[in-house]
């Protein structure tokens, strides 16, 4: 019986990780465009630097 619920519950969750899934098709020079987006440092900015300096709410006393 034990066996039938593990065999169960890892069918239920390879399921949900396979169905939960989107596929993108793009031009190769479109996803080329996106990796080397991906790979490029952050640009410093406004945001990106309150983001950076600002004090987490846990951490906050």
């Amino acid at each position: 019986m034990c066996k039938d619920f593990m065999l169960e519950a890892s069918r239920r969750a390879v399921e949900d990780a396979l169905f939960d899934r989107v596929v993108f098709t793009v031009e190769p020079d479109v996803y080329a465009a996106f990796l080397a987006r991906l790979d490029a440092p952050p640009q410093p900015n406004q945001r990106l630097r309150r983001t950076m300096t600002t004090r987490s709410p846990w951490d906050a006393t």
